[in-house]
């Protein structure tokens, strides 16, 4: 039996998959990565704000506190929007944020001109 009609006969039950973060196996019927567990273990984990950002992130982050767009800081720097969001996420990952908003606060007290 097809998996797709499984779930559609069992809706409640959702698929198992591996966390990858812990290995764990869990439900769920989203596109979930990872477990419930992990998710409030990182939710709770206190944020470290100071990061080695390399000159071109740090650029970046200024423009974001400055409320440009993608596109914009890719115009600014001669850059395309897709390599913006790749400094975008590794600038997420390296500050611990998830939020552009959380940057742009972070700019205005860390990256003072």
């Amino acid at each position: 039996m097809a998996e797709h009609t499984i779930n559609a006969m069992y809706p409640s039950i959702g698929l198992p998959k591996s966390c990858c973060r812990c290995g764990q196996e869990f439900r769920t019927q989203t596109k979930e990565l990872v477990c419930p567990r992990c998710k409030e273990e990182t939710a709770n984990k206190p944020r470290p704000f100071s990061a080695n950002l390399s000159l071109r992130e740090r650029q970046i982050a200024h423009l974001v506190a400055q409320a440009k767009s993608n596109k914009e800081i890719a115009f600014e720097l001669h850059l395309t929007p897709g390599t913006v969001k790749e400094y975008m996420c590794n600038i997420f990952r390296k500050l611990g944020m998830r939020k552009r908003t959380e940057l742009a606060l972070w700019g205005h007290r860390h990256l003072a001109a």
